[in-house]
């Protein structure tokens, strides 16, 4: 990839990011002048919920659009299957739309951390045949159609 696309992709997580606080917090500074939000039932609740959503749906697939390498790749890989897990279950604890969103900036946080003071591993190395198999599907699954499940990339 070009750096220059990579910026995009950069700034359009950055941009998700502030615009998916709103949509989790305050909806209705986004969306309030409209006719359609304001006289449909639930439309904040809907908005608000696709607000914490965001993180799995656009901000976390747009930082993996750069194809990073390195521990990164493995923080956006558990942040992928982190943030759908976080959204789903703390609905049963919360229903704040903004503490669910903070939760899912948690996941990614604590994804970043883990995978960076865990040190760097290349998905090739032999330290990875020690990892169950279920766990290196999932991973190899992750990156589907990025070449290297043909070996396009070494």
């Amino acid at each position: 990839f070009r750096g220059w696309l990579k910026n995009v992709f950069l700034g359009q997580a950055l941009l998700s990011t502030g615009l998916s606080y709103v949509m989790a917090t305050n909806p209705d500074a986004l969306f309030g002048g409209f006719a359609l939000y304001r006289d449909t039932a639930n439309m904040d609740t809907s908005i608000q919920v696709l607000g914490f959503w965001w993180w799995w749906l656009f901000i976390v697939p747009s930082l993996r659009s750069r194809r990073p390498t390195g521990a990164e790749k493995k923080a956006l890989d558990i942040a992928f299957l982190g943030t759908p897990a976080i959204s789903l279950l703390s609905p049963v604890v919360t229903k704040d739309t903004g503490i669910i969103w903070f939760a899912n900036l948690a996941v990614v946080a604590g994804a970043y951390g883990f995978a960076f003071l865990a040190g760097e591993e290349d998905a090739d190395d032999d330290d990875n045949k020690k990892q169950p198999g279920w766990l290196r599907f999932i991973y190899k699954s992750l990156d589907f159609g990025s070449g290297r499940e043909r070996g396009a990339r070494q």
